[in-house]
C-alpha cells in the first residue's frame, strides 16, 4: 500500500500541493490578522483568550483543507473516471480497490497533517504575538494547552474523514463541480458559528464524528462499487 502511495505521490506530482498549501495557511494568517486588527477593542474580541482564538484557528484551517481536500478528489479521482484513464489504471496487475484506497489515504493523511500543521503554526504566531503585544490577558496553563492539542487531534481527524463526503457526490456523474459544491456545503455545514467562534456544529463532538464515520463508510463504499455501477 505504501509502494501505491508514493506512485501516487510521484505521478500527480504531489509535491506542488505543498506550494498551494502553504498559500492557503497564508490567506489564513492574513484573514486572522485582519480579524485581530477590526475587532480589537470589542466587548466580544474573537482573540480575548486563548481557548476563543484556538477554536477560530481551528474553525479556519478546517474550512480551508476540507475544501483543498475537494479539489484533490477531483483530480485524483473524479477527474481519472471521468477521462476514462481509471480504466488504463485497472489494467494493471494490482487490485482495483486498493488503488483506490491508496488515493483516499493519500487524501485523507494529506489533509490531517495540513490542518495538524496549520493548527500548529497558528498557535505559535498567536502565543509569539501575545507575547510582543499582550492582548489576552490571561495565562495558558498547562490543562488548557493539552486540552486544545486533544481537540485540536480529534477535530482534524473527523475532518479529514468528512472531507471524503463529496466523493459520493462526484462519483454520481463523475462530477468535478458536483464534488467541489458538494465541499463548499460541508464547510458551511460544520464550519459555520452560531455565536462565534465559541459555538459551532463542530462543537456538539458527536457531530463530527459521525459526519467523518460517514466520509470512511462512503470511502469503502467506493471501493465495493468499483466492479459494477462505476465501471459502468
Amino acid at each position: 500500500m505504501l509502494k501505491l502511495i508514493r506512485l501516487e505521490w510521484r505521478k500527480h506530482r504531489f509535491a506542488r500541493n505543498l506550494t498551494g498549501s502553504g498559500i492557503a495557511m497564508l490567506s489564513i494568517l492574513l484573514f486572522l490578522i485582519m480579524i485581530g486588527v477590526t475587532d480589537l477593542g470589542a466587548e466580544d474580541y474573537a482573540f480575548a483568550s486563548y481557548e476563543d482564538s484556538f477554536i477560530l484557528i481551528d474553525t479556519f484551517a478546517r474550512a480551508v483543507f476540507i475544501i483543498f481536500s475537494g479539489a484533490l478528489i477531483s483530480k485524483l479521482i473524479i477527474s481519472e473516471y471521468r477521462d476514462k484513464t481509471m480504466n488504463v489504471m485497472f489494467t494493471y496487475p494490482i487490485k482495483r480497490h486498493k488503488i483506490i484506497a491508496a488515493k483516499l489515504m493519500l487524501i485523507f493523511l494529506f489533509t490531517f497533517a495540513m490542518i495538524m500543521l496549520t493548527d500548529a503554526v497558528m498557535g505559535v504566531l498567536l502565543l509569539t504575538a501575545n507575547h510582543l503585544y499582550d492582548f489576552i490577558t490571561e495565562p495558558l496553563s498547562t490543562a488548557v494547552l493539552w486540552k486544545m492539542i486533544v481537540k485540536y487531534i480529534i477535530s482534524a481527524f473527523s475532518a479529514s474523514a468528512m472531507a471524503l463526503i463529496p466523493l459520493f457526490f462526484g462519483m454520481r456523474k463523475h462530477s468535478v463541480t458536483a464534488t467541489m459544491v458538494a465541499s463548499i456545503l460541508l464547510v458551511f455545514v460544520v464550519c459555520s458559528g452560531f455565536n462565534g467562534p465559541t459555538f459551532s456544529v463542530n462543537s456538539i463532538i458527536v457531530i463530527p464524528l459521525t459526519l467523518g464515520a460517514i466520509g470512511l463508510w462512503i470511502a469503502a463504499l467506493s471501493m465495493i462499487r468499483l466492479e459494477t455501477k462505476d465501471m459502468s
